[in-house]
């Protein structure tokens, strides 16, 4: 006899027919609300028909597991996300859009307060400048000097006169009157005589042009080299006074010459300032033409010139 297979799972329970409702289900409810009443004691009541249940399929309930308490430092609040977070973040935004427009409220301060200063700064060196201007720069081709500073240049040291007629001394540089240096001179030649009353005017001339012909002389390289020669021809000359210069004592050797150029400069500044050159004895001797020059001007004092 083959091995039969027994299954070990229990058949399952099939589901009760669910009974039809009855089709007259007024008159079934009439029938089993009525009530009769009998005077009989005899009889037994009539116990009214009970409805019959009808047999609906349960639903078996799932078991639930056993719910874990969450710790409270567990505990997550749920909320809603867009209305929490939206008004820190706005708030956060404006406060730096403060700070920020703060901030660039100061440096803007601060750049005004360096623009005025640096303006200010502008306007004195403008003026300065315009000043600096007014003192040294031409104005409409004429130049503005103080008329002060330049007479102390343009007058004599001896008589601290305007130097009408300058001469300067060749050998130190300095200029000063004709009328000056010539009575400087005649001072100096009338003490010569006074000491050496043995010398005639005549004597000093030709001692002089002697004198200036051996300087000459001795400027000669070929002649410099026999420089004993010079100083015993020396010797034998008579004595003659010595020239100097008022101002530094320098000793006057050559005849002072007439300063063209100091002359001009002198007559245009006097001009300007208003004052006029005095008239020289002779100066309109004739009509439309310079003095003639005096020929023996320097003759007393220094050898004549060459011609």
């Amino acid at each position: 006899m083959p091995a039969t297979r027994i299954s070990s799972i229990p058949p399952r329970a099939r589901p009760a027919p669910i009974p039809s409702p009855p089709k007259d289900r007024g008159k079934a409810t009439c029938d089993s609300e009525v009530i009769s009443l009998s005077s009989s004691e005899g009889e037994r009541p009539r116990v009214p028909p009970t409805k019959r249940k009808q047999n609906k399929p349960q639903l078996t309930a799932r078991t639930k597991k056993p719910t874990v308490p969450v710790p409270v430092d567990e505990v997550i609040e749920i909320s809603d996300d867009d209305s929490s977070t939206e008004v820190p973040t706005k708030t956060s935004v404006i406060a730096d859009f403060r700070r920020q427009n703060n901030r660039l409220r100061e440096e803007s301060m601060k750049h005004k307060r360096d623009f005025e200063r640096a303006s200010r700064e502008l306007r004195e060196v403008k003026e300065e400048n315009r000043q600096l201007q007014a003192l040294y720069k031409p104005d409409n081709g004429k130049i503005t000097l103080d008329a002060d500073q330049l007479m102390d240049q343009l007058d004599c040291e001896i008589c601290s006169l305007r130097m009408w007629t300058p001469y300067i001394l060749p050998d130190c540089g300095h200029a000063f009157c004709q009328s000056c240096l010539q009575n400087w001179f005649t001072k100096t030649k009338a003490e010569f005589m006074a000491a050496n009353p043995q010398n005639n005017p005549q004597q000093l001339h030709n001692a002089a042009s002697l004198t200036h012909l051996m300087q000459n002389l001795v400027q000669n390289p070929h002649l410099a080299q026999h420089q004993h020669f010079m100083n015993m021809f020396l010797q034998f000359l008579p004595p003659q006074p010595t020239y100097t210069c008022p101002t530094c004592r320098e000793p006057v050797r050559s005849r002072p010459t007439e300063v063209f150029t100091l002359k001009s400069l002198v007559r245009t500044i006097c001009a300007a300032t208003g004052e006029t050159s005095p008239q020289k004895k002779g100066s309109t001797s004739r009509k439309g033409k310079a003095p003639a020059a005096s020929e023996d001007l320097w003759d007393g004092f220094f050898p004549p010139k060459r011609t």
